[in-house]
């Protein structure tokens, strides 16, 4: 069996020695599967294979045949054991009382904010050495384009760290937290962020990156310090819905912008279909997110108007 050699000088290289170390002892159990259902696929829809075959050949970054974790099957795998362990938590958890798991809360959340701002400062900073613009970043696929690959691939590998959040939810028997909303957006975003980082894993791709990072900061910085009893925090909550939705506004104008300047003014660009993709995806979340803004805040008026009653009640006795 392969072994991997841990020799990793940065974050981004010391994960990517874990994921291949978890790759290569997965290898025995998952290969056999891969391949006897794509033998099937092959037997009963060979057009099909061959077509998805031809568009990942066509459209993989030289790039990332260098990042680990970048086999689709790998990754449809992950997805479905994260779909598996919601659902099986929850019937399991019917039967146990509810955990606490605050210490184990309290560094899931340390580690993401930590591995936010490492992941912001360490995108915005490869974009200053290579001169990156606002917008209208070419992808790189040469070695000069391998440091931000790497800060991109990073940001992806985070997305199955942040799994750990629901699997969170579900032990403390939070299931009406574990929505639509959550689910979709957990598992569609680490989908995504892998097409992103297999066809052009650096460019246009960095912006995203860099303010999703930046929001994630805010939001497990306040989890992380309201969970130690930081009261005066307590207003950021109130701020983090509209901050995400603001993200996918200035993602949305990213991509509209891309649009335009490639179709219209007739420039080089950004692989256009994951433009496209990402300015339809930033809309399903600006829609998802928005409308659980508004049924949160409706039910703080209700609670508001509820309290105000009660002290009025108090009041007259």
């Amino acid at each position: 069996m392969a072994t991997i050699k841990f020799t990793a000088t940065t974050p981004q290289d010391f994960f990517m020695d874990v994921a291949r170390a978890v790759g290569v002892a997965a290898a025995p159990y998952i290969d056999p599967i891969e391949e006897a259902i794509v033998d099937q696929l092959e037997k009963h829809v060979p057009t099909v294979v061959h077509h998805v075959r031809g568009f990942l050949t066509a459209v993989e970054s030289p790039l990332a045949r260098e990042l680990p974790l970048m086999n689709p099957f790998h990754v449809l795998v992950i997805s479905l054991l994260y779909l598996a362990a919601i659902f099986v938590g929850i019937q399991i958890m019917k039967n146990l009382d509810r955990f606490e798991a605050k210490t184990f809360s309290l560094l899931h959340n340390f580690c993401l904010v930590s591995i936010s701002a490492y992941m912001c400062g360490g995108v915005l900073y490869e974009a200053y050495k290579g001169n990156y613009g606002l917008f209208e970043n070419l992808a790189d696929h040469t070695a000069k384009g391998l440091p931000m690959a790497k800060m991109i691939w990073l940001f992806y590998f985070s997305k199955i760290m942040e799994f750990v959040d629901t699997m969170i939810m579900v032990v403390k028997k939070n299931n009406r937290q574990i929505s639509f909303l959550h689910v979709y957006h957990h598992c569609s975003i680490f989908m995504i962020w892998w097409l992103v980082t297999f066809i052009a894993p650096n460019g246009e791709a960095y912006f995203s990156a860099a303010l999703n990072s930046f929001i994630h900061v805010i939001m497990y910085g306040y989890y992380f310090l309201s969970a130690l009893g930081f009261k005066q925090v307590a207003f950021v909550k109130f701020y983090i819905t509209k901050s995400q939705m603001t993200q996918f506004c200035m993602m949305s104008i990213q991509s509209m912008w891309n649009m335009y300047a490639q179709k219209v003014l007739g420039r080089p660009g950004y692989p256009f279909f994951i433009t496209a993709m990402l300015w339809f995806y930033m809309w399903t979340m600006l829609g998802l997110f928005y409308n659980f803004y508004r049924k949160n805040s409706q039910l703080a008026k209700a609670a508001k108007a509820a309290k105000a009653a009660e002290d009025k009640n108090k009041k007259l006795q």
